[in-house]
């Protein structure tokens, strides 16, 4: 009982320290780290919803989306997606709103927040990921897609970001927005993979030794 509550524990910790690595490249406004926030940024400059809200809707309408194709075969572990998306919106939005208030006149410090985001998503979902216990909602219906239609998760997973991409270039364009896919969105995509890959091996072997 113990050993699965500080499994739990140090799962909502993983949780938000994830959320708030990625808020900092969202902080750092030279291309938000995930395609998907960067339609929720846009959403947010056409309706005011806020981005972790925004998070928190479309997450949940991953976790309807596997439901419905899953149906009885829905694994019951699969519902903690849902306190993991509101729990990862939360966050999202009090630190960006509430937190991260200061204004960033120096790119300088822009690429530092950049950077500080990238490292910490590559430590927090690596962990995350060798945990093994949930999956984010979009990872976890690209995954059910794949394995129900045959269809190859990795394509399907860049399919989902290039989609993102899109509509966030649409809005932009459409509303006159501030345009949110930039050089560090595209540097995120070339580096997160490598960089997670990395910090994955020692963590491993830290979680192992520590029995998680």
């Amino acid at each position: 009982m113990k050993k699965k509550v500080v499994k739990y524990s140090l799962l909502a910790l993983l949780i938000i320290l994830a959320a708030f690595s990625q808020t900092l490249s969202m902080k750092a406004d030279i291309g938000v780290c995930a395609c998907w926030d960067s339609v929720s940024m846009n959403v947010y400059q056409i309706t005011g919803i806020k981005v972790g809200t925004f998070s928190i809707v479309g997450n949940l309408a991953c976790v309807a989306i596997q439901l419905l194709i899953l149906k009885k075969e829905f694994p019951p572990v699969k519902f903690l997606q849902i306190p993991v998306a509101i729990l990862f919106g939360i966050v999202t939005n009090a630190v960006y709103y509430h937190v991260l208030v200061f204004e960033i006149h120096s790119y300088f410090v822009r690429m530092l927040l950049w950077a500080l985001s990238y490292i910490g998503l590559a430590l927090f979902i690596g962990a995350l990921t060798i945990m093994d216990i949930i999956t984010m909602p979009v990872e976890g219906t690209c995954y059910i897609i794949s394995s129900r239609y045959g269809i190859d998760f990795a394509k399907l997973r860049l399919s989902a970001d290039a989609a993102c991409i899109i509509i966030s270039l649409a809005l932009t364009f459409a509303f006159g927005l501030t345009l949110k896919i930039r050089e560090g969105t595209i540097a995120g995509m070339l580096v997160l993979g490598p960089l997670m890959g990395w910090c994955m091996k020692w963590e491993k072997k830290v979680l192992e030794h520590i029995d998680l």
